[in-house]
């Protein structure tokens, strides 16, 4: 695994900023401010680990960006995210996708109430914020 680079932490916590201020026209700055990171792979982290601590301080604001979820592509697809964490979370509880659970085409999770019930059993603040806001269960 390649070594994050030495002023790694302080371009998460640049975006942490960004996010609470909810502007669109910030994140559009920091994500040209983010291409100084070595490769788009870095870029994608720093923002996902962004919201996964904003989602711990500023919850209402973590809510914010999800809903435009939409401007922090192509760099940060948080529906694929969202999708790639329930997939992993129920397939891990014996579930079968297509079988008994699916998303539509627009990514909204198809599945029984119990089953997202469970999936949000014991989520991390971040998980389920991703998941409510992103997939639209709740």
């Amino acid at each position: 695994m390649a070594r994050q680079p030495q002023n790694y932490s302080a371009f998460q916590g640049v975006a942490v900023e960004v996010f609470k201020t909810q502007n669109l026209a910030a994140i559009r700055s920091l994500k040209k401010f983010l291409t100084a990171l070595p490769s788009p792979s870095y870029i994608r982290d720093a923002l996902l680990q962004a919201i996964y601590e904003l989602a711990e301080q500023d919850p209402e604001a973590c809510r914010w960006i999800l809903h435009h979820h939409q401007h922090l592509e192509p760099e940060l697809n948080l529906m694929e995210v969202a999708r790639f964490i329930v997939t992993e979370r129920l397939q891990s509880q014996g579930l079968i996708f297509t079988q008994d659970f699916n998303f539509t085409v627009n990514g909204t999770l198809e599945a029984g109430e119990p089953i997202k019930a469970a999936l949000l059993e014991d989520a991390s603040i971040g998980d389920r914020l991703l998941i409510e806001e992103v997939l639209f269960i709740c």
